[in-house]
């Protein structure tokens, strides 16, 4: 399920465990609707964080190469590009968090659109029980 993202980050905000678990569900639920679309590749997503999680610069890497991912198809206008080479010691900034959420907002947005728009069709069998 969807979960609203923080889009004013400002630079006296914090940044926790539950926000990244926040990013990582929504990078899942956007995944699922794109494959409305198309198949994607497979990607690591990690929701579970708590207080006693530390990440680390390939954590980032990973979840800003995910969003990548799933621009593959589309490209909103606007987009912030991805951020692929974090390393040890790179400070993680409101301008990061802001790009996280806002490029995943973005997605959302288009392909929730879009998934509405696709029609489903289905059959259904109803009458007495005995055929």
């Amino acid at each position: 399920m969807w979960i609203t993202p923080k889009l004013d980050w400002k630079s006296s905000d914090f940044y926790n465990f539950q926000d990244l678990n926040r990013v990582e569900n929504n990078t899942e639920v956007i995944a699922e609707l794109i494959r409305y679309f198309i198949l994607l590749p497979s990607m690591l997503t990690i929701t579970n964080r708590d207080m006693k999680r530390i990440e680390f610069a390939d954590s980032l890497n990973r979840l800003e190469s995910n969003q990548n991912i799933l621009r593959q198809r589309y490209t909103p206008m606007g987009w912030l590009q991805n951020k692929l080479d974090w390393v040890s010691n790179n400070p993680f900034t409101f301008n990061d968090a802001q790009r996280l959420e806002h490029n995943l907002n973005l997605l959302y947005q288009h392909y929730k659109g879009n998934t509405e728009l696709v029609p489903i069709c289905g059959a259904f069998t109803c009458g007495e029980e005995a055929v």
